[in-house]
């Protein structure tokens, strides 16, 4: 018998992760429209297979992690929000098959609870999310 045990791996600025057999990165780009906006990019990729989610300048955090659903799976948790007091920080909830690479769910103001019944557990600890303003700031634009 072969016991996993998963510690959650969490995401940083220019580093990635591995999951599930899949390599998993958040990277920040200019956006090519002229504005002067940065574009979130997370990509959850396996061999010459990859799945890429972009968001633009509606967030302020994303971050994510490495874990196991409740049925001992490995899966890629993330979450993209907004800072303000309107924002919903215990929402917005994407999550990632490592295996197929399916998107089971993308980030929305109202997620929490289907991204708890897709986990079958509660959402993990995603640690400190990455500041877009900060990578804003590191691609030279004013935020």
């Amino acid at each position: 018998m072969c016991l996993l045990a998963f510690e959650p791996a969490a995401a940083f600025a220019d580093e990635g992760f591995s999951c599930g057999g899949a390599d998993v990165r958040f990277a920040f780009e200019k956006r090519t429209d002229g504005g002067a906006f940065v574009e979130s990019v997370v990509t959850v990729g396996q061999d010459d297979r990859e799945t890429v989610l972009r968001y633009e300048s509606a967030i302020d955090f994303i971050g994510g992690v490495c874990t196991e659903d409740g049925r001992g799976r490995p899966v890629v948790v993330f979450q993209a929000y907004c800072g303000g007091s309107g924002c919903y920080d215990l929402d917005n909830w994407g999550i990632v098959d490592p295996g197929d690479l399916r998107v089971l769910l993308v980030p929305n103001d109202w997620n929490r609870e289907d991204a708890e019944k897709i986990l079958g557990r509660p959402v993990p600890d995603i640690g400190r999310p990455i500041s877009i303003s900060d990578e804003a700031r590191r691609l030279g634009l004013d935020w």
